[in-house]
This record gives C-alpha cells, sequence and structure tokens, in this order.
C-alpha cells in the first residue's frame, strides 16, 4: 500500500511506502508497521552520482531494517538511475523522522553547481 501524501491509517502489519514526493509531510502510523523509504539515486552525467542514506531517530520508536539498492539502468536522459530502499519498523509509541541524506559528486562540477540532497519525513507512532 502507497501512502504517499496525507496521514497514513493503515492496520498494524503493513507496509507504507514513502517517495521523495512524501518529504515534508507527516505522517501517522500504528506500531508493529513498516515504513518503506523508496528513493532514486540519479547519475545524470557520466562522473557524477548521488547516493543516497536514511536514518531514522529516536530509535527507540522506529528502528532500521533491510535496505537495498538496485543495479543502475540507463534514463530517459545521458544518466543513469538506481533505486535505493530503506525499510524501518515503528516499534514504539511516539514522534520521529526518517532523514534521507544525499551525498552528490561530480567530477567535471563546482559543488555549487553539484548540491547535496536531503529529505526529511515527519512520523508519528500510536499503538
Amino acid at each position: 500500500a502507497c501512502a504517499c501524501v496525507g496521514p497514513a491509517t493503515q492496520a498494524a502489519g503493513t507496509t507504507i511506502v514513502l517517495h521523495e514526493a512524501a518529504a515534508g509531510k507527516p505522517f501517522t502510523v500504528h506500531g508493529g508497521e513498516t515504513l518503506r523509504v523508496v528513493l532514486t539515486d540519479t547519475y545524470p552525467v557520466p562522473g557524477s552520482s548521488l547516493v543516497l542514506t536514511v536514518l531514522a531517530s529516536p530509535t527507540s520508536v522506529l528502528k532500521a531494517g533491510a535496505w537495498s539498492r538496485s543495479a543502475q539502468v540507463r534514463d530517459s536522459g545521458p544518466g543513469r538511475t538506481d533505486t535505493y530502499t530503506a525499510d524501518f519498523s515503528a516499534i514504539a509509541a511516539g514522534s520521529g523522522k526518517l532523514d534521507a541524506n544525499g551525498a552528490r559528486s561530480c567530477e567535471a562540477m563546482a559543488k555549487p553547481a553539484c548540491p547535496d540532497q536531503t529529505l526529511s519525513f515527519a512520523i508519528v507512532v500510536t499503538r
């Protein structure tokens, strides 16, 4: 099930999928549910990359689980993309957040033309 906007209200044991477009929106989930963050790493030109990681806080509310990165595929433009997926379990009632940080590198560009990326998802876990 995808809860890409607005509050999530699925039954316990379900997985709520969060994409980049959901960043900045609040989500309410139940204890026992899984939050799956699915983000695209981009490599728009040769020598560039965006490597994403997602961290949860506090770990007493959101527990990190499995994560994976797909193989690179050719994009519609000159570059390639791959998909970063990270699962987090809602383990206790409380407020938390998932912070995605993307470190971008560009061989042929100065850092101001090659900015890092940050996204945040506000999560409230209820019983």
